[in-house]
């Protein structure tokens, strides 16, 4: 199977440092792929052990069938530095969190799937691809919409996360 990738968003960005529970952001990553109805594949999970903490870092990528020609490709990559637990008292007891600092950086793909005889022929790709380029475009950004409004409700929701996790652990 053929197909082509366009990447649509670059690099969006959340950082935080500060106390948060590590599970919780995995959590609401998972509940956010379930709620929409998407599929994650994690292609990366790394531990280190470190003098001044643990390094995690984790890479997903969500995806998204818009139609059957176009997949929605959202890539999460998670660095989490200094990661310590640290003990907090609250309301008189005393709680375990995480404390480190974490980025996560989101990217936006859309993957053309040309499975049809006419796009597979190199002639009416380049035509295509011209006629997109030059007269009139048809295939090219249609889709792309659909790819940044969902790294931009991914991006919102972990914002709000670590706002949350600094007003509650504060």
């Amino acid at each position: 199977m053929s197909y082509e990738k366009k990447q649509v968003l670059y690099d969006l960005r959340v950082a935080y440092d500060g106390p948060f529970l590590i599970e919780d952001l995995f959590e609401e990553v998972n509940n956010w792929v379930e709620k929409e109805g998407y599929t994650l594949e994690q292609k990366k999970k790394l531990e280190h052990l470190d003098k001044s903490g643990k390094e995690i870092e984790w890479l997903v990528e969500i995806h998204h069938e818009l139609n059957p020609e176009f997949q929605s490709v959202v890539r999460l990559r998670v660095l989490i530095r200094n990661l310590k637990e640290i003990t907090l008292e609250r309301k008189g007891k005393k709680v375990r969190v995480n404390s480190g600092s974490a980025f996560v950086g989101i990217d936006g793909f859309l993957h053309s799937i040309y499975t049809s005889y006419w796009g597979r022929k190199p002639f009416y790709y380049f035509f295509r691809t011209i006629i997109d380029q030059y007269i009139y475009n048809f295939w090219q950004d249609k889709e792309d919409g659909y790819v940044v409004a969902d790294c931009h409700d991914i991006y919102k929701t972990l914002r709000a996360f670590f706002h949350l996790q600094k007003y509650k652990y504060e």
